[in-house]
């Protein structure tokens, strides 16, 4: 009988970073998208950033602003995911801590696209 072999560590790193790196840009979307078709129906933005943002530069620099925090956090998660297979521990931590704050912000987004449609549905 042949050994299972386990997929090598940076390679499951890569694979999660990029598909939770992926999950945040498509709610970052849905959440820019739903914006603006809320905004369309008279509601106001109640997130003061966002509220700023639309108001000086309208979608165009609210998406724009979204998609640079999503590259800051897939640079630190990609950064720290191609550091494990070097054997430095501390980049392991950093990893782990890194991929649980995307996971929470794209759930948290997720939540807020889904409380966005509420809204556009009930007006």
């Amino acid at each position: 009988m042949e050994a299972v072999q386990l997929p090598d560590a940076r390679f499951v790193a890569v694979r999660q970073a990029a598909t939770w790196t992926s999950l945040l840009v498509a709610a970052q979307a849905v959440d820019v998208v739903t914006t603006a078709v809320d905004n369309a129906r008279g509601t106001v933005e109640s997130m003061a950033m966002s509220a700023h943002l639309l108001n000086q530069g309208g979608l165009a620099l609210l998406l724009g602003a979204k998609m640079l925090l999503t590259a800051a956090a897939a640079a630190a998660l990609g950064l720290a995911a191609f550091r494990i297979k070097q054997g430095a521990p501390a980049s392991r931590i950093t990893f782990r801590f890194a991929l649980m704050a995307v996971q929470a912000a794209t759930i948290g987004l997720v939540w807020v696209c889904l409380s966005n449609l509420a809204l556009l549905s009930s007006l």
